[in-house]
């Protein structure tokens, strides 16, 4: 370490961009080093630093400024990049290249890099696989969310040791009762209503696509009795997507959504609230095993199914490209049926992927020398 006897460490994600499953990431991280009483500083390259701070209380730069970034690794002991699915060229060459950039500079200031928790991949560009694995072979360490991420790895040359590990956000925990009581009423709903939790994105052909989100609330409400909540996960996107299937369902069902962005913990007890989710973002389901909320994935992106996979969800998983509403319901009426015993299923995995979570952290310190309470 560099003088202090603290581990100073850069942070580099999708941070401050208003998605709450980047969001709940971070929250994992800071609670994970926190469970292994390890203080360290951390300085977040954030959006918008302003509200990482404020959500997280933790120092943030602004992570579009290489002079902010410069600084930030010059005076640092470690970077860690992650967690997330931030080496993939899906959602755009731009957005991959920005994250090689941040461990390249690390890189050259000879400041350690882990990839913590990746999500590697979709790697689509022969281009990209090249760069991503030679940066994957210059790092400290390496850790991946699941088994997808390590084989890509190793598909595309990286000889480094690749540790599976799991989500950090499986290392929250629900906020006191008061805490989630105050969330509901923020939102001007009741806890006690019995609520269908539903995340959506949009994916495809929105316009053409609402519709089919609409037949899909509308098949769960007759199937399981159960009112739909909306939980947009990424602001403001998710939220105009919800108020479009909400606008589309007016006066056919009674629809409510959670308007709100909401600190990763206090969503945590909202869903924690649910007896059953229906999602297709992938930090939706991890909240929800995490607390033994049982679950349906509508899987576009392979690192749900892998999730789902590794929970022994398998059966709870549809390809929402060819899944009919009508059969995802059928098997949500099933799911509530068996809701007990799903929980002692969910809550024992959920205790293995926390302790996964952890060992992130472990590996952390260990590069900078640092103990924890491992």
């Amino acid at each position: 370490m560099n003088g202090s006897q603290r581990p100073r460490i850069a942070l580099s994600g999708y941070y401050g961009c208003g998605n709450a499953g980047d969001e709940a990431v971070l929250a994992g991280i800071q609670s994970s080093f926190a469970s292994l009483d390890a203080p360290v500083d951390f300085t977040i390259l954030s959006q918008n630093p302003a509200s990482t701070y404020h959500s997280h209380g933790l120092h943030s730069v602004n992570r579009m400024s290489l002079r902010c970034l410069t600084e930030t690794l010059r005076g640092s002991d470690l970077l860690i990049s992650g967690g997330g699915s931030l080496l993939q060229d899906t959602t755009s060459m731009r957005s991959l290249l920005y994250y090689l950039l941040v461990i390249r500079v690390a890189g050259m200031l000879k400041v350690p890099v882990m990839f913590y928790a990746q999500g590697l991949g979709p790697l689509h560009r022969k281009l990209s696989r090249k760069l991503v694995g030679f940066a994957a072979n210059r790092a400290a360490a390496i850790t991946v969310r699941d088994q997808a991420s390590a084989d890509l790895m190793t598909a595309i040359g990286v000889s480094q040791r690749v540790e599976i590990t799991a989500d950090p956000a499986f290392a929250l925990s629900p906020p006191p009762e008061i805490i989630t009581q105050t969330s509901w009423r923020n939102e001007g709903l009741s806890a006690n209503t019995p609520w269908l939790g539903v995340a959506l994105r949009a994916w495809g052909d929105t316009a053409s696509d609402v519709p089919r989100y609409g037949e899909l609330v509308s098949a769960l409400h007759k199937q399981t009795g159960l009112l739909p909540l909306l939980i947009p996960m990424q602001h403001p996107h998710d939220l105009q997507f919800a108020e479009l299937v909400w606008n589309y369902l007016k006066g056919e069902i009674d629809v409510s959504i959670l308007r709100y962005p909401h600190y990763p913990t206090a969503l945590l007890g909202i869903i924690s609230s649910l007896p059953m989710v229906i999602a297709m973002r992938l930090h939706t389901l991890i909240l929800a095993a995490s607390v033994g909320v049982p679950a349906i994935a509508l899987s576009y992106d392979p690192k749900v199914s892998c999730l789902m996979h590794r929970l022994g969800m398998e059966k709870e998983t549809f390809d929402w490209n060819s899944s009919e509403p009508s059969a995802i319901a059928a098997i949500a009426g099933n799911i509530l049926q068996t809701r007990a015993e799903r929980f002692d299923l969910l809550c024992s995995k959920s205790r293995e992927m926390r302790r996964l979570a952890l060992r992130n952290a472990e590996v952390a310190l260990g590069i900078t020398g640092s103990k924890g309470r491992v």
